[in-house]
């Protein structure tokens, strides 16, 4: 409650001082208030994926719950714009019913802290004063965006953007989304997570931006300190253990229009190396591949989304094939990825656990009237490795998926949205049902029917 009191003493200090000093003050919120409508698979929504979950089951664990998620934050610009300072909580989410959690002395590595009432931003940003062209330094906890699909979350680190000629934009960045502090003089200099980022924008036409980009993501902790690398479910760069590791991701990603007609991608390929205290030295070599192909129709928009996450085909050997994403909030699928509720999930990733995704998704957006918008999609969803079921035998089928939704504008700044899928699981779905039920062959589909009410301002 420290943080509120501290947030409510800003604004309370704001109001009485604002007209006086030379600063520009807002104060903005994201109240957000979710509700797990049904499901049948409760156990698959437990957390978020912490840990390898096999817990399918054929007998139905129905469960319904509420949620809230709540951020504030606050920002003091002076006057001419050229200094700005932002802190933000957030709150929750706190489920309706549940206790929450507090702590102190953390809160600097991936994410945000993680309490009840977390610091979720917390940054000066300030223009270099030597130039008149844009060249802006963020420093502190901030949001970070090389890809949406690679690293897009908050994290700690110091940030520059500026324009290197109009319109070519330049982004660098130093994080740190792992400290490990020095106790002894065997402790290496370079074991914390670092990241050196480097992304280049720029418009090809008028309707045709692109980006590249280049991040290297590295740690080097002392052989003592150094854990096993687990290879079927460190598939992000945030859960690898304490291993030593360089990785280096180029990219690119863009957007197009034609007429009626447009294409979203982004390609990423990866390389590097990871050694644990197993004395295994493993080479990393991933990629990643997605596109949305739509058309506007008048009121209706029919966008076909597809992708590729490279997946390991063999967790024994000396490769790394899986694609690494870093701090990512995927969404395409409403059953196994985030949806409403999304702090309760099977995966945030574009892969299902080391093993990649291949997804296919035809989805119809109609806006019925200014303030209806309702839609459904169809995928169909594979890894792009085996899975190994029960007898040995292997599938990369996960099933297909339909969903739909309903968005309606209560108010100018709320709506009321819900919406829900349906799974109808295919064989390798079999891996993650309970140990009694492992056939070879799907027992369990998923039903997932959330909604909320959202309040921006």
């Amino acid at each position: 409650m420290k943080k509120l009191a501290f947030l409510v003493g800003v604004m309370l200090a704001l109001g009485f001082a604002g007209s006086a000093s030379a600063a520009k003050f807002e104060f903005h919120g994201d109240l957000n208030n979710r509700f797990m409508l049904y499901t049948d698979q409760a156990p698959l929504y437990s957390t978020v994926e912490t840990a390898l979950r096999r817990n399918l089951s054929q007998d139905e664990i129905e469960e319904a719950w509420g949620d809230i998620k709540y951020r504030l934050w606050v920002s003091a610009a002076s006057d001419d714009g050229k200094v700005k300072g932002v802190y933000a909580i957030e709150l929750g989410a706190l489920r309706f019913g549940r206790a929450g959690s507090e702590g102190r002395s953390v809160g600097g590595s991936f994410s945000g802290d993680g309490l009840n009432i977390e610091t979720r931003w917390a940054y000066t940003d300030f223009q270099l004063p030597w130039t008149e062209q844009k060249a802006r330094v963020t420093i502190g906890l901030q949001p970070v965006n090389v890809n949406p699909y690679f690293w897009s979350e908050s994290a700690m680190g110091v940030q520059f953007k500026g324009a290197i000629v109009e319109p070519v934009n330049l982004t660098l960045g130093w994080l740190r989304g792992v400290e490990d502090f020095n106790t002894s003089t065997d402790d290496d200099l370079f074991a914390d997570l670092d990241a050196l980022t480097a992304r280049v924008d720029f418009k090809v036409t008028k309707d045709i931006p692109v980006g590249l980009f280049a991040v290297y993501q590295g740690r080097s902790p002392t052989a003592s300190k150094r854990q096993a690398y687990t290879d079927l479910t460190e598939y992000q760069v945030k859960t690898l253990s304490n291993v030593d590791f360089d990785l280096y991701t180029f990219g690119t990603d863009g957007k197009a229009n034609f007429g009626i007609a447009f294409l979203n991608w982004d390609l990423m390929y990866q390389l590097g190396s990871l050694n644990d205290n197993n004395a295994r030295d493993l080479d990393i070599n991933a990629y990643f591949v997605h596109a949305d192909l739509g058309v506007n129709l008048g009121a209706a928009r029919i966008t076909y989304t597809g992708w590729y996450s490279s997946g390991d085909d063999n967790d024994s050997d000396n490769d790394i094939k899986n694609y690494l994403s870093t701090d990512i909030d995927m969404t395409a699928s409403r059953v196994l990825m985030e949806s409403y509720t999304d702090d309760q999930y099977f995966t945030e990733s574009t892969s299902i656990l080391n093993k990649g995704l291949f997804l296919n998704k035809l989805a119809l957006d109609f806006k019925a009237t200014k303030k209806l918008t309702v839609g459904a999609a169809v995928l169909y969803l594979q890894t792009a490795e085996n899975l190994t079921l029960a007898g040995g035998t292997t599938s990369k089928n996960l099933g297909t998926e339909i969903d739909a939704y309903l968005s309606y504008q209560l108010f100018p700044n709320t709506k009321l949205e819900i919406g829900g899928g349906y799974l109808i699981a295919d064989d390798a779905m079999d891996f993650f049902e309970v140990a009694s039920q492992r056939n070879g062959s799907a027992d369990a589909d998923i039903l997932r029917i959330d909604s909320r009410i959202r309040y921006t301002f």
